[in-house]
């Protein structure tokens, strides 16, 4: 499993999963489902949506340790995400 950039996720758009970069996903397809690009698990944008490339995170929707982008609970051993979106 390759460790993706963090400020990407992948979007859901006309039925293709299609990386995108934080921003993108909220201007442009901020109705898209949205799963994280490491482990496939759905995840939100949150933060600042004011100012352009600031203060937006992506963050599991249910968090789990085998995911590299979440270094807080990473286990070091990469795994798809137990929920994971196909």
């Amino acid at each position: 499993m390759t460790k993706p950039k963090a400020q990407t996720c992948e979007a859901k758009i006309e039925g293709m999963w299609r990386p995108v970069s934080l921003d993108e996903a909220v201007d442009r397809y901020p109705l898209a489902v949205k799963r994280c690009p490491a482990c496939h698990g759905r995840v939100s944008i949150n933060g600042s949506y004011s100012g352009r490339g600031f203060g937006k995170s992506m963050t599991h929707r249910k968090a789990h340790s085998g995911c590299p982008l979440k270094s807080e609970t990473y286990s070091g051993m990469p795994s798809p995400h137990p929920q994971a979106l196909a």
